[in-house]
C-alpha cells in the first residue's frame, strides 16, 4: 500500500476512536452535562457526527478506493501527489470542523474546515475518476 493510503486508513481509525469516545461521553448524563456546561452553545452531537462520518467513514472509503480502484482499472493512480494533498486537506479539516462546532469563538474553523473538506473530496473524486476512465 502507498504511504498515502496507509495515512488515510490510520487517520480514519484514529477518528473512529475519537468519535466513539465522544459518543460514550455524550451518552452518559454526567459527562454530557459537564461538556455542555463547559461550552455553552456547543453542538456536541454535530461534532460527534462529523468526526465519525467525515473523519472515519470518508477517510476509510478514500483510503480503500485509492488502493483498490487503480488495481481494478489495471493502471496506476492518476496522481499520488493529488492523493497526498487530499489527505492533508481532509485530515485537519475534520478536526477544524469539530472544534468549530464546539467552541463558539472558533466558528470560522467550521467554515474553513468545511471548505477544505469539500476541496479534498473534489480532488479525490477527480483523481479517482481520471484513474478509472
Amino acid at each position: 500500500m502507498s504511504p498515502t493510503t496507509i495515512r488515510f486508513l490510520k487517520a480514519g481509525m484514529a477518528y473512529l476512536l475519537l468519535g466513539g469516545l465522544l459518543g460514550v461521553l455524550l451518552s452518559l448524563p454526567v459527562t454530557r452535562d459537564a461538556l455542555y456546561a463547559s461550552h455553552p452553545g456547543a453542538r456536541w452531537g454535530l461534532a460527534h457526527a462529523h468526526i465519525v462520518l467525515t473523519g472515519f467513514v470518508m477517510m476509510i472509503i478514500f483510503g480503500i478506493a485509492y488502493h483498490i480502484l487503480p488495481r481494478f482499472a489495471g493502471k496506476p493512480l492518476h496522481s499520488e501527489r493529488w492523493a497526498a494533498t487530499h489527505f492533508w486537506l481532509a485530515a485537519p479539516a475534520t478536526a477544524a470542523m469539530a472544534i468549530g462546532f464546539t467552541h463558539g469563538f472558533a466558528a470560522p474553523l467550521l467554515w474553513a474546515g468545511g471548505a477544505a473538506q469539500f476541496a479534498g473530496i473534489v480532488l479525490g473524486v477527480v483523481n479517482l475518476w481520471w484513474t478509472i476512465r
